[in-house]
């Protein structure tokens, strides 16, 4: 199965918990643009934070290039000041308006913010249950394709 995590992050919280699905999963781990399109990908894995109620444009561009013929199912984490699920929802609603299969399954937790706001975020918990999260996905994912 093609696999692959895709992600953006300005700050370094979203790639640290890219790295960690990556790392779980043993899959490949790429930034968004300007990283190459995948094509014929099963399941992408993309993670991205919020800013404000807003996505950075690299991953609205991203987003707007893929369609099914590029990506048929998207697993969505996210990252955030508040620990909210904005990024989640946005991604959702341009993924599946380019027709991808979004999974209900998603991570989201805290990010560090300016200098004093969640420092330490995302820790050491946050990364193990974005490592849960990837195993829980992929063997839910699995069995539903047999």
């Amino acid at each position: 199965m093609k696999t692959k995590v895709f992600f953006h992050s300005r700050k370094g919280n979203t790639k640290k918990i890219a790295e960690a699905i990556a790392d779980e999963l043993e899959i490949p781990l790429e930034k968004v643009l300007p990283a190459y399109m995948p094509e014929n990908m099963e399941l992408m894995f993309l993670g991205a934070a919020s800013y404000g109620s807003k996505l950075d444009k690299k991953i609205n561009d991203f987003i707007s290039f893929l369609d099914t013929t590029r990506v048929r199912n998207a697993a969505l984490f996210s990252t955030s000041g508040k620990g909210d699920d904005t990024a989640i929802k946005i991604m959702r609603e341009k993924l599946e308006k380019q027709g991808i299969n979004v999974l209900d399954e998603h991570f989201s937790c805290k990010g560090k913010m300016f200098l004093f706001f969640n420092m330490g975020k995302p820790d050491s918990n946050d990364v193990d249950n974005a490592r849960k999260f990837a195993k829980d996905v992929i063997e839910k994912f699995i069995k539903e394709e047999l």
